[in-house]
């Protein structure tokens, strides 16, 4: 059979003619049945295909369908965008969506090896349509029915769909990783839109680059392509360069007549700019433990409550430094971004405060959203101290307003920019703060857990002063081993400090001999613990009018060991984290993350919070070990779950 009239062929023209037919109605609104029809009639089309590629065995044909079936799809951002959608479209388009993209998902599990695609140009729509396509139409928490993203929570057969998705992208890749694009996090600056856009095309030609527009609305077209004649020709880097969008991902905020939109501008090799349509600009929905509110005190006293927060605190005016105070959707905005901070995180967050703030210097006003620090210093030395405890994460007005105009997340499940360094914080939070926990909790040991000792020494020498040679053994032998475990925490200690010291910033060239350092004071302290319970039990059972008491005030003190080690602890993450990075050939999403390898983490941490089927994408492995709560790397095998 000729090649050009194959089966396959002959479902993949008429997938073009219903793709064709959507121009009829573009820029108007398209009623229920009309929706309903486009989805019956691409899930007739699925069916056919599969059978049509069974019958004619044309792999090369039935590869391009396999590309071309989620470009035609009404399903999506573009597709539904500007459409009150209800309950009924819930059933009428959930339901039937996720029947059908289930299908084609298992579909692609089944045949796409056999196919031996060798263009990654195939493979390659078939991943910016996975990510177009994984939504559905349901309630989110706040019970509105919308566009959003497939969880975990959601099911094809009885297995959770991100699995699926996850196990085809893997296919799909041969198991490597995936596009590594540079996020770019540039906000552009504000301005209003103009009463004739002109030719922005040839502007836009002028300058080298294309657009594709095929998946945007069209009453959303002009204001996209305008933007993308901005950000190709007008906008450069803040050291004055100019911008080169080759591989990137610029996620935005793009106002058009009417309303707004986020978008990501995919920019490929040969600078073709390919509009992607995240969603419509509305508030992700508050976590059902943030029950709305009715007063600023009433949201602080929620997250401080949720997340064990130190506090949650307003800067106090100083001289020519104005106040600023949190209002009551930053509030829900924090309480939004926050919920998606993984529950093995949440221990290093207690303590923490959250401080309303901006910098003193303009400068860093206008680049930097947020700041996370550790002990009293920088901004808290600028006007009167916060009342709240360090540590803290201050957060400035750039991630409330200014960030509005980029965008972060997936189709579905996107917000605005200011939440990406929100999370960045976090990031920071992570592999900060537990160095100021463990701190605290060596001075809380030397408070009255130490008089319990003094007090309990006393009382212990009056009665050996009038034993036997068998107590007052044992007396000596306990102070003996109390003393040695002693003696090697005093040189834990700096020790420790030294490791967080050099591992804070930037894995230094000399890590492994930081860290084996640490490890052999680490182990004179632990081997020092076993001995001192031991002579301790013996002492208890000679004296037993303290009924016990010895290994009460043992097992207290014989902590101290693992809250040194805690004092290095973050930095110790970060080596484990670049190393794995460079086991895996991971690399910062984002310039700045290439900074240092704190930055590194911090933006590979908001990119996982956020936008986490990307980072799968991009490095699997990196994102299965962020997962597993960040293990030891030595003999780590990350799974596919």
């Amino acid at each position: 059979m000729d090649a050009a009239v194959t089966p396959t062929r002959k479902v993949l023209i008429k997938l073009d003619e219903i793709r064709a037919s959507y121009h009829e109605t573009d820029g108007r609104t398209v009623d229920r049945p009309t929706r309903a029809g486009r989805l019956t009639a691409v899930t007739k089309l699925l069916v056919a295909g599969g059978a049509a590629y069974e019958q004619d065995n044309d792999a090369v044909g039935f590869a391009v369908f396999l590309a071309k079936w989620p470009e035609t799809c009404p399903v999506t951002s573009a597709q539904l965008a500007g459409l009150a959608l209800t309950a009924e479209d819930s059933t009428a388009l959930g339901d039937v969506w996720e029947r059908v993209f289930g299908t084609y998902l298992r579909l692609l599990e089944r045949k796409w090896v056999a196919l031996k695609v060798t263009d990654l140009r195939v493979r390659d729509r078939i991943l910016a349509g996975l990510r177009r396509c994984a939504v559905t139409v349901r309630p989110g928490t706040d019970g509105v029915v919308r566009l959003r993203a497939l969880t975990r929570q959601d099911l094809h057969q009885n297995e959770p769909f991100i699995l699926l998705l996850r196990r085809v992208v893997h296919l799909l890749l041969d198991g490597g990783n995936g596009p590594a694009p540079t996020m770019l996090r540039l906000v552009p600056p504000a301005e209003p839109l103009p009463q004739e856009y002109g030719d922005t095309g040839a502007v836009i030609r002028a300058a080298g680059y294309t657009t594709d527009l095929t998946f945007v609305p069209v009453r959303e077209r002009d204001a996209v392509q305008y933007t993308i004649m901005r950000v190709t020709t007008r906008i450069t880097r803040p050291d004055g360069q100019s911008l080169d969008l080759r591989g990137t991902v610029w996620p935005l905020t793009i106002p058009f007549p009417g309303g707004s939109a986020r978008y990501e501008l995919i920019t490929d090799d040969n600078r073709v700019v390919r509009a992607e349509r995240l969603g419509d600009v509305v508030d992700r929905p508050p976590p059902a433990w943030y029950l709305r509110p009715g007063s600023i005190k009433e949201g602080k006293d929620a997250l401080q409550a949720r997340f064990a927060l130190g506090g949650v605190g307003d800067r106090l005016p100083a001289d020519r430094r104005p106040a600023k105070a949190w209002s009551l959707a930053e509030l829900g905005q924090v309480a939004s971004a926050f919920e998606r901070i993984p529950a093995g995180d949440l221990e290093a967050l207690k303590g923490t405060s959250l401080i309303r703030d901006n910098p003193v210097d303009p400068i860093a006003a206008g680049r930097h959203g947020g700041d996370a620090h550790v002990s009293k210093g920088g901004l808290d030395l600028v006007g009167p101290e916060p009342a709240e405890p360090t540590p803290h994460v201050h957060y400035f007005d750039l991630a409330f307003d200014d960030m509005t105009r980029s965008a972060c997340g997936r189709p579905g499940d996107c917000g605005a920019g200011g939440d990406w360094t929100l999370l960045h914080e976090i990031g920071h939070v992570v592999t900060m703060c537990p160095h100021e926990q463990a701190s605290l909790s060596l001075a809380r040991l030397r408070d009255k857990p130490w008089q319990a000792y003094q007090l309990l020494d006393q009382r212990l020498r009056a009665v050996v002063a009038k034993a036997d040679n068998k107590l007052i053994e044992a007396f000596n032998a306990w102070t003996t081993a109390y003393g040695a475990y002693t003696d090697a925490n005093d040189d834990f200690v700096p020790v420790a400090n030294q490791t967080w010291a050099a591992l804070r910033e930037t894995v230094p060239a000399n890590v492994r001999e930081v860290i084996a350092t640490f490890a052999r004071a680490q182990a004179a302290a632990v081997a020092r613990v076993d001995p001192a319970l031991a002579a301790a039990r013996t002492l208890d059972a000679l004296v037993p009018a303290e009924q016990g008491a010895v290994v009460r005030v043992a097992t207290v003190l014989l902590r101290r060991h693992t809250y040194i080690a805690g004092l290095a602890a973050p930095g110790l993450l970060l080596a484990r984290f670049a190393a794995y990075a460079a086991q895996v050939g991971y690399q910062s999403c984002t310039s700045y993350g290439r900074t240092s390898t704190k930055e590194f983490f911090a933006e590979t941490y908001a990119l996982f919070t956020l936008d986490r089927e990307r980072l799968w994408e991009a490095n699997w492995r990196m994102c299965a070990w962020l997962e597993d709560g960040y293990p030891v790397v030595e003999g780590y095998s990350p799974q596919i779950r």
